[in-house]
């Protein structure tokens, strides 16, 4: 099936039909995509606490720039 042909199928559906293939085809997606880039990560063993302190330094790092962004 081409992706013409998938569209014009798609289409043959209702408007709620596609929004729940639609849901199901993103999450499918993202799955995927999170499969392909886990793959590509190296496998680092990591302590809770190390985990924390990442998380910590990166809500500074988002707090410092929102501080420092220019106010509208």
């Amino acid at each position: 099936m081409t992706q013409t042909d998938f569209i014009k199928a798609f289409e043959s559906f209702t408007v709620k039909d596609r929004i729940a293939i639609a849901r199901q085809l993103k999450s499918k997606v993202l799955d995927d995509l999170f499969e392909e880039l886990d793959a590509q990560m190296p496998d680092i063993e990591m302590s809770i606490s190390e985990i924390q302190a990442e998380i910590q330094a990166d809500r500074d790092e988002q707090k410092q720039k929102a501080e420092n962004s220019p106010r509208r």
